[in-house]
């Protein structure tokens, strides 16, 4: 949801970036449970994999 989302807010031409902050934000707000920074980053690792971001996002999960 969040590489969704931040795919929608990018400005044409520009990189998407989706960020650990963006994806425990989307699990508090639509799923009503805080999720450590950590685990958040490894799902995003998985997902940005999964969802071909290398080609259109950017993301700070992997630092």
């Amino acid at each position: 949801m969040a590489i969704t989302e931040a795919r929608r807010q990018a400005a044409r031409g520009e990189p998407a970036i989706v960020t650990v902050g963006d994806v425990t934000r989307v699990a508090c707000q639509h799923y009503g449970h805080f999720v450590e920074r950590e685990e958040a980053a490894a799902a995003l690792r998985r997902r940005f994999d999964a969802a071909d971001c290398w080609v259109d996002c950017m993301t700070d999960a992997f630092n």
